[in-house]
């Protein structure tokens, strides 16, 4: 377990510290940990809610002017005491009494019920909802019923818009009942939580597995199932929620909470937004208001939970009235209602075949490589490529940033995806063919891989200019073409280019057209030219392990990157290979 914390026993109340030393209109009662705010007003109905810590911000981040006026923190996961809560309502309570915002566990439901007794021996006025907007199961371990989860921050923020106005105690326990009967949640999780008191995940999934209508303390949920996409997820989850809410007619509006869980990437959360509200405008539900991030977290669960909340006027209206706090920010209907949903209008993918399709008669070289043989060598090399992403990948992510094989795999695919295209251009030729193949390299691969690549590409065009046919002493040529073609880019990026020993692809390349020329030289054989090319790349590549690197990807992590070949080296030397064992000769 990692974790940036000190002692366990202290993990609460330093998250505490550090949430109020971020915002300076909070204060915080160490004793019970309560986060309330520093100017209290007494002519409104104050809103207390809380629960175990370890889902910030909620609640101690959505404590503020326009949202709760006090957030009790229990110990992670846990119900805070019916003392911290007493103490909190006493704190903060107001003429115009407190409303207790209770999600149902049932360790909340009993500390706050009690709590609320003991405030009302004191003659406090009080009262009190219960959130249960979790469709996922009725009961689990932790409640008896439906759980409160993400959708408990849609209660608080339009309770608290409402109260901020005015609203006497009875009307927003009412406003209350009517936002939670309208608001549904659904949750999957892709990993567990680790909880630092036990230092080990809650619960397993494997690799391909994930847990489907999962609560926020990593409770079980509906079911355990195979990994989908985000597509596919979305859809499910939806399908579900909107079977829960009265939606009559295309008219209805809803407001949309995509929700991490702590440990998802804001990407990745972004991705399930889109997906969501591609999903909703097919089903004719219009998404008025759209809120992604982290919200209702389970300390760094990775997974999501998707809340719809079916508006009506009055909802709307304090649901967009603006606050900014630590947890939650809105925007008043004017400015947000630009922000609308929108139906994205997407051009169906165009998708290439990518495992090798040129006719294996092109992979014969006679006297001479052809173009027929030059379109072959580079389906075999795009093939190589695309089957090796991975692996590229892991080898790239002990000495770079683990993104080589995706970042090359990419422009090979869409090489692929234009490859017939290509193939069909009037006038073709060794040169313009590579030419072509520069071009989409250097636009589609990601990261430094397009410039490099597609430099390499690009001088082998210019050094092929004008010939009809290669020999092998015009492949040497141009093998050394490409090796100047990617110090010049490395050269104009950072000062110089890289030589053999930075630890780059050019360890691998540079040998093999040192080698090319030599057999050339020698009057040595298309065999021996392949496939002693190949064995001095992977001899370049093999090489790369013994030293740190200087430049390119693992430049940054220098003596770290000792042990492994530099990614670019390896995979020139893979794929060397496999164009050698693809091709026959005469």
């Amino acid at each position: 377990m990692k974790k940036i914390m000190n002692n366990v026993d202290d993990i609460v109340l330093e998250m505490c510290h550090g949430l109020i030393l971020a915002n300076s209109e909070l204060l915080l009662d160490e004793k019970y940990k309560i986060i309330y705010k520093k100017h209290l007003k007494k002519d409104k109905v104050a809103l207390v809610s809380g629960g175990g810590s370890g889902h910030e911000p909620a609640h101690g981040g959505f404590v503020g002017n326009g949202m709760l006026d006090a957030a009790i923190c229990g110990d992670i996961f846990a119900s805070p005491s019916q003392v911290q809560i007493y103490q909190g309502i006493k704190r903060v309570a107001s003429d115009k009494g407190v409303l207790l915002l209770v999600k149902n566990y049932s360790g909340d439901i009993m500390n706050f019920k009690n709590a609320m007794y003991l405030a009302q021996e004191d003659g406090i006025k009080i009262d009190y909802v219960k959130i249960d907007d979790d469709i996922a199961v009725e009961d689990s371990l932790y409640t008896v019923g439906k759980r409160g989860v993400a959708g408990t921050i849609f209660i608080e923020k339009i309770v608290g818009a409402a109260a901020e106005t005015g609203y006497s105690l009875k009307e927003l326990k009412k406003l209350a009942e009517t936002a939670i009967e309208r608001t549904k949640t659904i949750g999957f999780a892709l990993s567990s939580c680790t909880v630092p008191s036990k230092g080990s995940p809650t619960f397993d999934l494997g690799n391909d597995e994930i847990e489907f209508g999962v609560g926020i303390h990593g409770e079980p949920g509906i079911e355990r199932m195979s990994l989908k996409s985000s597509k596919e997820l979305a859809s499910e989850m939806l399908e579900r929620l909107v079977e829960q809410l009265p939606i009559r007619s295309k008219d209805n509006k809803v407001a949309l909470m995509i929700n991490g869980f702590g440990g998802t990437p804001l990407m990745e959360l972004y991705i399930l937004n889109h997906d969501a509200a591609e999903i909703l405008n097919q089903m004719e539900v219009n998404v008025q208001h759209t809120f992604v991030g982290n919200y209702m977290t389970s300390i760094d669960m990775q997974g999501a939970s998707i809340t719809l909340l079916l508006l009506n006027d009055q909802l709307e209206e304090f649901l967009t009235l603006p606050v900014s706090m630590l947890g939650f920010h809105s925007k008043n209907k004017g400015e947000i209602s630009s922000a609308s949903f929108y139906s994205l209008k997407k051009a169906p993918l165009k998708k290439g075949v990518y495992q090798l399709e040129t006719k294996k008669c092109n992979g014969k070289i006679d006297e001479v490589i052809t173009l027929e043989n030059m379109i072959f060598i580079i389906d075999v090399m795009a093939d190589v490529i695309i089957r090796n992403e991975q692996k590229f990948c892991e080898l790239d992510s002990y000495a770079g940033d683990g993104d080589f094989g995706m970042s090359v795999a990419k422009g090979f695919r869409s090489l692929k995806d234009q490859w017939q295209e290509l193939l069909e251009e009037e006038d073709l030729s060794i040169a313009k063919f590579l030419n072509d193949v520069s071009l989409i390299i250097m636009e589609n691969c990601g990261g430094a891989s397009g410039p490099i690549w597609g430099s390499a590409f690009r001088a082998a065009s210019k050094d092929t200019q004008g010939k009809q046919t290669l020999t092998i002493s015009d492949m040497g040529s141009m093998l050394q073409a490409t090796v100047q073609g990617v110090q010049e880019t490395g050269k104009r990026s950072f000062g110089r280019g890289a030589k053999v020993g930075d630890k780059t692809l050019i360890d691998a390349l540079a040998p093999c057209a040192d080698k090319w020329m030599n057999i050339s030289e020698q009057k040595g054989s298309w065999q021996e030219a392949f496939d002693q090319g190949a064995k001095s790349a992977i001899m370049g590549a093999e090489q790369t392990k013994g030293f740190a690197a200087k430049m390119g990807r693992a430049g940054t992590v220098g003596k770290r990157s000792v042990g492994y070949p530099d990614a670019g080296a390896f995979a020139l030397g893979v794929i060397f290979t496999e164009i050698s064992k693809n091709l026959t000769f005469s």
